[in-house]
């Protein structure tokens, strides 16, 4: 959440002509207008259908969920880390490393939340639960979403105050830090939902769909009120049954 409150700003602000201050101390954006800022995110929302749809199923195909989502988690501390030295590249390198930290911030969001959600799912002991669980992850990722931006605005504010521009930046990409190293203590738990039970469908396949005392019994029971003999009712059933 504060990725999408800081990235509009940082691509706002005014170029600094103020020299840096290597390695942290240094200001700046890119003074992009209005109008570039709303087809750059135009273009997120694109690319994030796509890969929801194409991508996202594949990887966690191939590698898990859990996997996947340990993998993403990993690499956000650094997007968080070097965002804000674009303003150092070359002017005709800029935009380059712009669209490239975009592509890299939407294909790791694509990738982690619906991991989560399907770990989240997973991890439920019971379907009661499951609801209850699903709800206090909505409101705690709502109450993410009311104090995120909020936080990383009023720290963004007080490091240009500074001179620093990527205070914010790097405040966050230490929470990230801290998200992955608790990824580390995440397990895939046994019975996913995901994944379907190799026993459970012997089992069903193994089962014969018909009862041969339910079939006698209801034979008898037609055949007191059928003047046919029960032989005649009984032999074609009786293939059926031996069929299954």
């Amino acid at each position: 959440m504060s990725f999408e409150q800081l990235f509009p700003v940082f691509m706002s602000q005014p170029v600094s002509h103020e020299p840096p201050h290597l390695p942290f101390k240094f200001t700046g954006g890119f003074a992009l207008p209005t109008k570039t800022i709303g087809f750059i995110l135009s273009l997120q929302g694109i690319y994030s259908m796509v890969a929801q749809l194409f991508l996202f199923p594949f990887v966690v195909r191939r590698f898990g969920s859990l996997k996947t989502f340990r993998f993403v988690v990993m690499t956000w501390p650094m997007l968080y880390l070097l965002l804000p030295y674009l303003v150092l590249l070359p002017t005709r390198l800029q935009m380059v490393g712009v669209y490239a930290c975009l592509l890299w911030k939407i294909t790791a969001q694509v990738l982690a939340y619906p991991s989560n959600a399907i770990l989240l799912t997973n991890s439920a002991p019971s379907m009661l639960v499951l609801g209850s669980i699903n709800g206090v992850a909505a409101s705690t990722a709502s109450l993410c979403r009311a104090f995120g931006p909020t936080v990383s605005g009023i720290i963004h504010s007080y490091g240009l105050k500074m001179g620093y521009t990527g205070l914010a930046w790097w405040a966050g990409g230490l929470v990230c830090v801290l998200g992955a190293i608790e990824s580390l203590w995440m397990r895939e738990v046994e019975g996913r939902m995901d994944v379907p039970d190799s026993s459970e469908e012997e089992a069903t396949f193994s089962e014969s769909y018909l009862d041969p005392l339910a079939i006698d019994a209801a034979i008898v029971a037609v055949g007191s009120t059928c003047d046919e003999p029960l032989e005649d009712w009984k032999a074609p059933i009786d293939r059926v049954s031996t069929t299954s």
